[in-house]
């Protein structure tokens, strides 16, 4: 749960690090604000108070030093101090005391670790306002198929759904599986996928072994690390990761000697899982997983709200009045409600466009609203706008929910520019809404099926195993995103991507790399491509979800500027 104290300013003139970062400081239960300047941080400042700044050092016209001093000297001018933490490269590490001297508080590495930003967190902002953090799971003992990890409630009742005879199978993690694949259904499903395709992908390791192909091998065995850490076969994924490491570091005699190893503890899931290929137990866990206690939850499809303004005012009078009757004549549906917070909340649902006409002198009362308003907008990805007398806008502006208002129209409002302005909300937003089409690319038909069915109920999901494939369908069809593998054989995620911002017909499509990888070296080497986004490949489903539901929200907030 997101909570309503501390809040962190990001300054950082790429927008996938400042992406990154502030999904970092979500998982921790901290708001962030983003800009992409010093001179945009100077001015943020100047308008809210922030408890944390994570400011970096190279920038274009202000760097971080010299956006330091000017923050130094008007935080001087407010009487408060505030921590501001400097994010550099790895070539800044020598630098660290440097940085100090200068009067940054803490220095941070990019890419940055995700256990150390929350260490500053912890160091720097009152320890109410940040998350309690678990620590990482230890492997799963050789010996047991129970899980270390404590299950939840939710957890417990997805592995009663799951068959009995599953839970008598050594050497695997039901508990993390579930984790990862968000239900027992989507897990079985994962499973299924992972053990119809062991001989075949056994095979391949071997022949690459032998053939001496030690690129190939090196793929191969990165696929299974990632398909055995999913399904929840850790020690299997670890024995992967290790002959991963040692193809990238050549060690052919470590190869040579441990691959038998890890293709016997590979092909002991053969047997081991066969009754999943026994369509009548499917059957029967999914007739388990929706008893009549349990019956398959209804999807209501959401209206279309892009065309209805939730108009949140303090007083009746010609003005607003006017808007009303405008709106309603270029054919919007207007729900006016008073600027209160129960009516707020209540009608937060009617309208994906918000607009508020703050008319209360009372400062307190416009800044409770704004913030109520803000967060609202920022949740439920409504645009949020505000109209009325310049000083009621100004010290609406002033509050911290003001960060997310895309257009303010003072008093006399242009209602030309107004309307057409509200007709382009209203078609990004349907937009918005719109089911969004996915390519996915990657090399692993293993990874690719469990992908598709989990993105598929909420996207349209076209799946492609290399470069030259998803190249011949993007001249057909346009994606609203592409998931790009890092590595993959012959044309690598990079190269892919290259050529794809070459062509002008398609060059504008945004592009997240999928990655098996999170090692600092290598994520800094990713984010050096300036894709939009990268994940990693071991996310579990509900965090993939949630990643791609706030790139799309961020984009229609983006738009909406």
């Amino acid at each position: 749960m997101e909570n309503n104290g501390s809040r962190v300013l990001i300054v950082d003139d790429m927008p996938i690090n400042r992406m990154i970062i502030s999904s970092l400081l979500a998982t921790n239960g901290v708001r962030s604000d983003q800009v992409e300047s010093g001179a945009e941080c100077i001015e943020m400042c100047r308008q809210k108070k922030y408890d944390l700044i994570l400011l970096d050092h190279r920038m274009p016209d202000l760097d971080g030093v010299d956006t330091l001093i000017l923050l130094k000297e008007l935080f001087a001018e407010q009487g408060r101090e505030v921590p501001v933490i400097c994010h550099t490269a790895e070539e800044g590490r020598q630098n660290i005391n440097l940085y100090k001297a200068a009067g940054f508080a803490d220095v941070l590495i990019k890419p940055i670790d995700p256990r150390l930003l929350s260490e500053v967190l912890m160091t720097y902002l009152p320890e109410e306002d940040i998350l309690s953090k678990k620590d990482e799971t230890p492997l799963l003992s050789e010996e047991s198929p129970e899980s270390d990890m404590p299950a939840d409630s939710d957890t417990r009742d997805e592995l009663d759904k799951l068959p009995v005879w599953l839970k008598t199978v050594p050497h695997i993690d039901l508990v993390a599986g579930i984790a990862n694949c968000g239900s027992a259904e989507d897990y079985v499903d994962s499973l299924f996928i992972f053990h119809s395709s062991i001989q075949d992908k056994s095979y391949e390791i071997e022949h690459y072994l032998v053939e001496e192909d030690w690129t190939t091998y090196g793929l191969r065995v990165h696929s299974l690390k990632s398909m055995a850490r999913l399904v929840g076969a850790r020690n299997l994924g670890e024995y992967a990761a290790n002959l991963e490491r040692a193809a990238k570091c050549g060690d052919h005699a470590y190869i040579r000697s441990e691959t038998p190893e890890l293709l016997a503890s590979y092909r002991f899931f053969i047997d081991r899982l066969a009754p999943l290929m026994d369509d009548e137990k499917i059957r029967q866990l999914m007739s388990e997983s929706t008893t009549s206690d349990n019956p398959i939850p209804v999807v209501e499809i959401p209206k279309d709200l892009s065309r209805n303004i939730l108009f949140v005012k303090s007083a009746q009078g010609i003005v607003p009045k006017g808007i009303e009757m405008n709106l309603k004549d270029a054919g919007f549906k207007v729900i006016s409600i008073p600027d209160e917070p129960d009516m707020i909340i209540s009608h937060r649902y009617d309208a994906d466009i918000v607009l508020y006409m703050p008319s209360i002198n009372d400062e307190s009362h416009i800044g409770l609203s704004i913030n109520l308003l803000g967060e609202i907008c920022q949740d439920d990805s409504k645009i949020l706008c505000l109209t009325g007398d310049v000083p009621d806008i100004e010290r609406a502006m002033a509050s911290s929910g003001a960060y997310r208002v895309s257009r303010t129209y003072p008093r006399p409002i242009d209602i030309h520019a107004f309307l057409e302005d509200m007709e382009y909300f209203s078609e990004i937003l349907s937009d918005y809404h719109r089911q969004k089409s996915l390519f996915v690319v990657d090399d692993d038909p293993d990874y690719l099926s469990v992908i598709e069915h989990w993105l598929s109920d909420t996207y349209t999901v076209s799946c492609f195993n290399s470069g030259d494939a998803v190249l011949s369908g993007l001249s057909v069809a346009t994606p609203d995103l592409l998931l790009l593998d890092y590595e993959m054989p012959e044309m690598d995620g990079y190269d892919l991507m290259m050529k794809i911002r070459t062509k002008p017909d398609i060059n504008n499509i945004p592009i997240i790399f999928l990655t098996g990888k999170n090692d600092r070296d290598h994520v800094f080497k990713i984010l050096e491509y300036k894709p939009d986004g990268y994940l990693l490949k071991s996310s579990q489903k509900e965090y993939l979800l949630d990643a791609l539901e706030r790139f799309f929200s961020e984009s229609l907030y983006r738009k909406s500027l």
